[in-house]
């Protein structure tokens, strides 16, 4: 027991002073494996704090969303509507409701055309929707000329992509510029910032009441309501009847979307992502430790020859590179789980998300750098292991 642990203590010396005598080419291979060790750890990490946003994002807006429509086969017209004039005073005063309003697009029903002022040929890629406020409070997109949606003048909010499409310069003051929707002047109030609901980008935002006069009817008009976190089950179940008291039967709202699958294959895609990428890096390093040293054994030839010489056995010969492989990878992946926790930590701060660093990787970063430097050690050993002592002292 004593003769092997002394063996064990010779094989470390030796590969201290070698590593020690070659300093750049041991901290090159140590990098190498933190570069790759941290960025597999810190691809996983982010990607693991990216998808428990994603979660918790889509939780929060499909939870607390819920739409309200006209059941099937319900008619209404302009005289006649579905949804009463104060229908989203009214979802809005019901607790746990955060915010309440009406869309419609009438060329849902209709043909509807949108042109520059002083242009004839209509515009392709908009869609125009009649919005009251209380929609873009609930879709998290407010604006501060919104409370003109509720009224009956002719002005309009454009989407940026819409701007774009009428080049419409978006500008602070957009007095002056007018567009035409089926042939009426609407005065551009504003623009749209699409970050609470993508849809708003290519719109072109009238009053709602305008909206119900070009589509003769708000049959399909959708109401949307946000209501108080969690509570979007509960909402959901009385708002028809805030809306219709005298007919609750004529409305279908929405119940709370289930995205458990979404949500976990979102996780799953980034996970396979952060592994694919982390694993190539892996296996590039690996070639390269290998390579290095391949290297090693042929400069050193001579010195291999001359252990053999004087007794040292194949298997201490492929010991010693073993060991250097070994912990040239635990040095470096222990660095590369230090590298990573500070990328997860410094990404989630940026993005202003809530930091998560998995204790694990702690671990699994050293363990990670200890196989890949054994097992890129492999051929070297077994060709260090394989030199004939006369034939390398005579090379040298």
């Amino acid at each position: 027991m004593v003769s092997r642990w002394a063996t064990v203590r010779d094989v470390l010396a030796d590969v201290a002073v070698e590593m020690h005598a070659r300093r750049a080419r041991t901290a090159l291979m140590i990098a190498a494996v933190a570069m790759s060790t941290g960025t597999l750890l810190s691809a996983v990490g982010i990607s693991t704090v990216a998808a428990r946003q994603v979660d918790a994002d889509m939780a929060a807006s499909t939870l607390d969303l819920i739409s309200v429509v006209a059941s099937s086969g319900v008619q209404a017209t302009a005289d006649d509507p579905l949804f009463p004039d104060d229908a989203s005073a009214r979802v809005a005063a019901v607790d746990l409701v955060d915010a309440a309003g009406q869309r419609l697009e009438p060329g849902e029903v209709t043909t509807v055309t949108v042109t520059r002022a002083e242009r004839t040929e209509p515009v392709a890629g908009v869609t125009v929707a009649g919005l009251t406020s209380g929609y873009l409070e609930a879709v998290r997109a407010p604006h501060r000329a919104a409370w003109m949606l509720d009224g009956a003048q002719p002005v309009a909010l454009l989407g940026l992509d819409a701007a774009e499409a009428l080049d419409v310069p978006p500008t602070l003051d957009p007095t002056g510029l007018t567009i035409r929707v089926n042939g009426e002047p609407f005065q551009v109030v504003g623009f749209l910032d699409d970050s609470g609901d993508a849809t708003l980008t290519d719109v072109v935002a009238i009053p709602y009441r305008l909206a119900v006069g070009i589509a003769g009817s708000d049959v399909a008009t959708t109401m949307t309501v946000r209501s108080a976190p969690g509570a979007g089950t509960v909402v959901a179940d009385v708002v028809r009847l805030a809306v219709r008291p005298d007919a609750p039967q004529d409305l279908a709202s929405s119940q709370v979307v289930d995205v458990s699958a979404l949500r976990t294959g979102v996780s799953t895609q980034l996970d396979r992502l952060a592994a694919w990428v982390g694993a190539l890096l892996l296996a590039l390093t690996v070639l390269l430790i290998g390579n290095a040293m391949v290297v090693s054994v042929m400069s050193r030839t001579g010195e291999i020859g001359l252990r053999r010489a004087i007794g040292a056995s194949r298997a201490r010969v492929a010991a010693m590179f073993w060991t250097e492989g070994a912990l040239s990878g635990a040095v470096g992946g222990v660095t590369g789980s230090a590298l990573a926790a500070v990328a997860v930590v410094v990404v989630a701060a940026v993005n202003g998300w809530t930091a998560s660093v998995n204790p694990v990787s702690a671990l699994l970063g050293p363990t990670i750098g200890l196989v890949a430097g054994v097992v890129s050690s492999l051929y070297p050993a077994l060709r260090a292991a394989a030199v004939e002592p006369a034939q390398a002292v005579r090379a040298d």
